[in-house]
């Protein structure tokens, strides 16, 4: 291992690994782009919910209900047609689909941007920190939508939360 590159081994070991098909997660080895975003929501939901448990893990419960809430209104936006999952490509893109859609008003749309821009982007890149009130509420809030964005779909019978 060179100096200059620490960790080499490590990241040859993961350039293999990403080069291979491996063993799928369980319940995500489905077809449908759609149903996968639904079912990656489910999975970072129910990992986030553990870490919330430990009450030690503000940060990535944090980013964690981000993702999945923005999992779950890819899933409705490309179950309904309205976009390709590869048209979704930033948080504003994904959240004016969800306003369009009538998954929410574009009062939302526009406060879960600014939460985005504000909150997220500051805890995550800037220097503060995420608070165990923060993690509460915005994981209430993703629980909520993505128990709520499936059942608009018909589809809630495909979560596996």
């Amino acid at each position: 291992m060179s100096s200059e590159d620490p960790c080499s081994d490590e990241l040859s070991a993961i350039v293999a690994a990403f080069n291979q098909r491996g063993t799928v997660e369980p319940g995500l080895n489905v077809e449908g782009d759609a149903l996968l975003q639904l079912r990656k929501a489910c999975r970072i939901l129910d990992g986030i919910r553990a870490l919330r448990d430990i009450d030690r893990y503000h940060t990535l419960v944090v980013e964690g209900s981000f993702a999945a809430l923005e999992r779950t209104v890819q899933f409705y936006v490309v179950e309904r047609g309205l976009a390709e999952s590869n048209e979704l490509l930033s948080h504003e893109d994904t959240f004016d689909y969800g306003a369009q859609a009538g998954i929410f008003s574009r009062s939302t749309k526009g406060e879960l941007i600014e939460l985005w821009k504000n909150h997220r982007n500051s805890t995550y890149y800037q220097q503060e920190r995420a608070t165990a009130e923060q993690a509460t509420t915005m994981l209430a809030y993703a629980e909520c939508m993505h128990k709520h964005i499936p059942k608009l779909a018909g589809r809630a019978h495909d979560c596996i939360c």
